[in-house]
């Protein structure tokens, strides 16, 4: 039995020995065509893993800051146009049975100029302090100078993120503009409840009203259920008394609403990241054809000494395997790099406006690194898969005596696949949206990549048939070429 061992040990070493002296002479002979393969699979799994984490950072920071704003409302209603709604509203959803407390509520984009003279945006809100203190107390300013100043005029409030960024200390006086106007105000003192990343300045809501044009409009009711309150029945009450341009909210609606807004750059750039990893299958496919027809008598001489079939077909896509792993390992941290980089210089939204004030801190996703890092590899393994049956498919005696060529190159390859293919992809083009998403136009756009793919063969033969004719004036450089 130690025998027997010992003679299994002494005979997979070699073979082990011989896949990488087999791999990485043909890496050391054509490093340039690996390394394109390999740099066009971390490409496409760079773009897919830096949207993930741009997307996934965006929606946290966002629901972060969707937290602090709110407050701690059970109920909101919001305008649905930065106009707002009339304040007459406030009253009789303060008055409906089943509710504790109403807070009105003016909310603005605004932004001011920070210390150094840079612009910064910021949310403004104008509350009436005594209602918001039951309703939203974590929307409620700590006054450095006591209690008795939280009523003055004049005066506002800024979260930690908002005050750093003003480059300002309590007690300074701020300009801030929002909805066409400008009004100076004294920093009374901070957020207490407010986020660390959201930049939030809160007024007193006749403020906000009288300085910003918003006199007899609300942009937000924040609303208190009794306790005991069926909370259903009084959304349903408030429902049915809502306006033209108010409708009731949740944060569960507003990160969904933002979720749609970022949605087509997200899909546009995850397709984009899918037709990347799809050019680097194809040019792992390539360079590993042109490796197999290299290799033949290799492959052939392997075949003769009693490597099976099955052991060839394994090797090449042990190759791609490996091919895949680097450029995925690539991948990653060029998608860490480009996540990092967005987020520092056009936000979340991609200055889009959609996270505005928020400062989104970049993370690692493990899981979806595993994935994409999977999909590089795997890729790359199916660009493997044909080369592979054709190195397994190869006859000994036959390559041993010939030049390793696995296909005839007089035969003729017809026009009609390709064709079909770019008809079916016009035929997707033209098709409607499924779920809101051109999922369709997304195969078109495959379709004619396989297609233009499939017809080559046919359109080299076409294009170069007029040097036929040339054949009998320069027979040995027309054979050559």
């Amino acid at each position: 039995m130690p025998i027997a061992t010992e003679a299994g040990r002494a005979g997979s070493s070699p073979r082990f020995a011989a896949l990488g002296w087999l791999i990485g002479s043909e890496w050391r002979a054509y490093p340039g065509r690996l390394l394109v393969a390999v740099l066009a699979i971390a490409v496409g799994v760079a773009l897919g893993y830096g949207v993930h984490l741009v997307n996934r950072t965006a929606m946290v920071s966002f629901a972060s800051a969707v937290t602090t704003v709110n407050g701690n409302a059970d109920l909101q209603v919001a305008a649905t146009a930065p106009t707002g709604f009339a304040e007459a509203l406030y009253p009789r959803l303060a008055r409906l049975e089943g509710v504790a407390a109403a807070s009105p509520v003016v909310m603005l984009s605004a932004r001011m100029t920070s210390a150094a003279g840079a612009p910064v945006r910021l949310s403004l809100m104008g509350l009436d302090v005594l209602r918001a203190a039951q309703v939203s107390p974590s929307l409620v300013g700590a006054p450095t100078g006591g209690a008795q100043t939280l009523l003055a005029a004049d005066q506002l409030f800024l979260s930690r993120a908002a005050l750093a960024a003003s480059g300002r200390r309590p007690g300074d006086d701020l300009v801030l503009v929002a909805a066409g106007r400008s009004a100076s105000f004294r920093i009374a003192g901070v957020l207490a409840g407010a986020g660390d990343d959201q930049a939030l300045a809160v007024i007193d809501i006749a403020d906000a009203q009288w300085r910003f044009g918003q006199i007899g409009r609300l942009q937000r009711v924040d609303v208190k259920l009794a306790e005991g309150a069926d909370a259903g029945a009084v959304r349903a009450l408030v429902a049915a008394m809502l306006p033209a341009g108010a409708e009731l909210a949740s944060a569960e609606a507003d990160a969904d609403r933002t979720a749609l807004l970022s949605r087509a750059y997200r899909v546009n750039l995850g397709m984009l990241a899918m037709v990347a990893l799809l050019t680097g299958g194809f040019l792992v496919f390539s360079a590993q054809s042109l490796s197999v027809a290299r290799r033949m008598p290799q492959f052939a001489l392997l075949r003769v000494l009693g490597q099976p079939a099955s052991g060839l077909r394994l090797q090449m896509l042990i190759e791609g395997l490996l091919l895949g792993l680097a450029g995925s390992a690539i991948g990653i941290a060029l998608g860490h790099g480009l996540a990092a980089a967005v987020l520092a210089f056009l936000g979340g939204d991609l200055g889009g406006g959609y996270f505005e004030g928020a400062k989104p801190q970049l993370g690692f996703a493990g899981w979806a690194a595993a994935g994409f890092a999977g999909l590089g590899a795997g890729t790359a393994v199916l660009g493997s898969w044909l080369p592979a049956l054709a190195a397994a498919r190869a006859r000994p005696a036959v390559a041993l005596k010939a030049s390793g060529e696995v296909a005839d190159p007089g035969q003729r390859w017809p026009a009609w696949p390709g064709l079909a293919l770019f008809g079916a992809a016009g035929v997707a083009a033209l098709a409607p949206p499924v779920l809101g998403l051109p999922l369709l136009g997304y195969g078109a756009m495959a379709l004619l990549l396989a297609g233009g793919v499939v017809i080559m063969p046919w359109l080299a033969r076409l294009l170069l048939a007029p040097l036929a004719s040339a054949a009998t004036r320069w027979p040995v450089p027309l054979d050559l070429a």
